[in-house]
């Protein structure tokens, strides 16, 4: 993977930047913490630590109801412990503490502690927010990692996942940490400890301790949660496909079924207008967008207000702030947005359009009405988002979004801006619940409900770091985050987002280029954003010459071909390349490869009868090596970047491994089709 320096490393702060300040974290000696050490994952030092009110005892053991299940006392408490032992590489560990006399406690944190001694290990990632040029890479610098002793990262219902993965240079885990609950705010803490000989000649060793909750405390009968830990050599990305096929299983948590039109291709006003949109700058995109065979438009912000600039200086930033929270269409805009609607949909077309449910600036009509739901932080001062905890937000949420819905006649929305909620609310307001993220949660089932019910195929999407297992209850269609002109990051974003999405309809950022960009080019992005998930594009196809548009409606119908065979398939990155350029999706007979580079890559080709292989490099040569590949005939079937048949060969594969070098066009595909039995 990609190296960073220390100095890069330290100033962009990946894992070290804390976001919540020290005096809203419990402190050590505001009450003893209780602690207990597990003797199944004494390899890892591995600590339940508790900080309770009434506080807990000394743990002892109380009963032992199998080798695999524990029950603990201390005092008052009872805590059940059990661990699934069907893998011996991996450990998944269910607690269960409550009080003996029935009565609620006051929880005031509580974490899971390991100790990991970094022998192999070369790479760390965390589902995180970072720099753009390095979100969701890989860190390298292990030295670096330690933090001060403050939470280093916080995940929330919100935001990320509460999971860190250790590799080897190769990307084989090492060591995965993970927790099972998504819904609290929870701490990431790295700390560095020393095995005894010398603190810096014995290497690397890291204390890793997810603490939660951060910033607040919760009332229990029972708490319940449990951790993950694996050392198994799966290569990383079975193993987080392993570790959120366990979290979705234990936690309940089902992902809300995309319909049909979720894997329709979008097309976004975002990144060519700004908040600078129209009615005749959609619809004149919406005709050129059908002829290409997209069919889904998304209006993005600037709709629902008069403002013509982007987000590109503080002064914009303010007045997009101050004048977002009212959900109803700009008359100079869009004079008759519900008109527009019903125009597309006679054409065939879908609109969504982009809200921030919790947002609410000053200068709305809204903020009369609803300013006393605000989330206030820790000095009093109002933020810009409604309480998420407030008993009065759901129903507020709900009714405000199905209003503009059925106004519009919209077919779904596209969520923004909620990556703050899971900090706490310190106003003097009511509050139905304690936790942030259970509000959060509340007020995303009661804004689903009410768009399902309206329309039961309605679209609802959001983007990381909201992206994220606990969204998937709520949400049927997953993104990456902004990426505008950069397709490298912005596919492996699509890739991590492909590790922990099953059951989701998955996107990248919106494809875009240079209107004067050579149409290889134009078909290497087409190309991404069609075998990384639903196509999607942002640009003002009335720039695009006619060559751009024959190359987007090519592989539109490319997509359309064989969407159901790439909705099925299992993707997989082929290395452990920076940004993850070849890519594998098997569905069943059918192979299709994604090369992104000229760098040779292998993969097993076993029961297949047909291989698409893309070539979405920089060279005109394609080499790839093809294991277990049938034996026999095979046609082979050449196609430029307008996918346009301009040759054929067939070539006798005598083994069931084949070497294969091709001159390939760039952003254009190679078609292998097995011959007879």
């Amino acid at each position: 993977m990609s190296s960073l320096t220390r100095r890069t490393l330290l100033k962009s702060s990946l894992l070290l930047t804390a976001t919540l300040p020290a005096h809203s974290l419990p402190q050590a000696g505001s009450s003893t913490p209780s602690s207990l050490k597990l003797s199944w994952l004494a390899r890892y030092d591995a600590t339940l630590n508790f900080i309770l009110d009434p506080p807990a005892s000394e743990w002892k053991l109380q009963t032992q109801l199998s080798p695999t299940h524990d029950v603990y006392q201390a005092g008052d408490y009872a805590l059940e412990l059990q661990l699934d032992a069907q893998d011996p590489a991996t450990h998944k560990i269910r607690f269960s503490l409550r009080s003996e006399k029935g009565e609620a406690f006051k929880v005031l944190r509580y974490s899971v502690e390991v100790r990991i001694p970094f022998m192999g290990v070369y790479r760390v990632w965390h589902y995180q927010n970072g720099p753009l040029d390095l979100i969701g890479q890989f860190l390298s610098y292990t030295r670096g990692l330690a933090s001060t002793g403050e939470f280093s990262q916080l995940t929330g219902a919100n935001t990320g996942m509460p999971l860190i993965l250790c590799t080897d240079r190769e990307g084989r885990n090492r060591l995965t940490f993970g927790l099972l609950d998504q819904v609290e705010c929870t701490g990431l803490r790295i700390k560095s400890y020393s095995v005894g000989p010398s603190p810096r000649a014995e290497g690397l060793n890291y204390t890793f301790e997810f603490a939660k909750p951060a910033g607040y405390s919760i009332s229990r009968q029972v708490l319940s949660d449990g951790f993950y830990l694996d050392h198994s050599s799966r290569n990383w990305f079975e193993t987080v496909e392993h570790y959120a096929d366990w979290v979705r299983k234990e936690a309940k948590i089902v992902p809300l079924k995309p319909p049909p039109a979720a894997f329709e291709p979008v097309w976004c006003s975002w990144y060519p207008f700004g908040q600078n949109i129209n009615e005749a700058n959609i619809e004149a995109n919406a005709r050129l967008c059908k002829e290409c065979g997209i069919t889904t438009l998304l209006i993005d912000a600037g709709y629902n207000n008069s403002l013509t600039g982007g987000m590109d200086t503080p002064q914009n930033i303010d007045l997009f702030n101050d004048h977002t929270g009212d959900w109803s269409a700009d008359p100079k805009k869009f004079p008759d947005l519900r008109g527009l609607v019903q125009r597309l949909h006679q054409q065939g077309q879908k609109v969504t359009a982009w809200v921030a449910l919790f947002m609410l600036g000053k200068s709305t009509q809204n903020y009369a009405y609803a300013q006393d739901l605000l989330r206030q932080d820790s000095t009093g001062k109002k933020t810009l988002y409604l309480c998420p905890q407030h008993p009065r937000t759901p129903g507020y949420l709900a009714s405000t979004f199905l209003k503009t819905a059925q106004n519009y006649d919209l077919d779904g929305y596209w969520l923004d801006f909620m990556d703050t909620l899971h900090l706490p609310c310190h106003a003097s307001h009511p509050h139905a619940v304690a936790s942030p993220g259970e509000g959060y949660n509340r007020c995303l089932a009661a804004v689903r409900d009410a768009l399902l019910q309206f329309k039961p195929d309605f679209l609802i999407e959001t983007r990381m770091k909201m992206s994220n297992l606990n969204v998937q209850s709520f949400a049927n269609v997953l993104e990456t985050t902004d990426m505008p002109f950069d397709f490298d990051i912005n596919r492996s974003l699509g890739v991590f987002l492909r590790t922990f999405g099953r059951g989701s309809a998955l996107k990248l950022d919106p494809a875009q280029w240079h209107i004067h960009e050579g149409n290889e080019n134009v078909a290497k992005l087409c190309a991404t954003v069609v075998l990384c998930g639903v196509p999607v594009f942002s640009l003002d196809f009335r720039l695009l010459p006619a060559e751009h548009l024959q190359v987007v409606k090519a592989w539109m119908d490319f997509y359309r071909q064989h969407r159901e065979s790439l909705k099925r398939a299992k993707l997989k990155p082929l290395s452990f390349e920076p940004y993850f350029p070849a890519l594998r999706l098997d569905a069943g007979s059918t192979l299709f490869l994604y090369v992104g580079s000229a760098t040779i890559v292998s993969t097993p080709a076993k029961e297949c009868s047909e291989i698409w292989l893309i070539n979405a490099s920089d060279s005109d040569q394609t080499k790839i090596e093809l294991e277990q590949l049938k034996t026999g005939s095979w046609e082979l079937r050449f196609h430029d970047c307008f996918l346009r048949e301009t040759g054929r060969e067939r070539l006798r594969a005598k083994t069931g491994r084949l070497f294969l070098s091709r001159s390939v066009s760039q952003g254009g595909m190679l078609y292998l089709r097995k011959l007879g039995s």
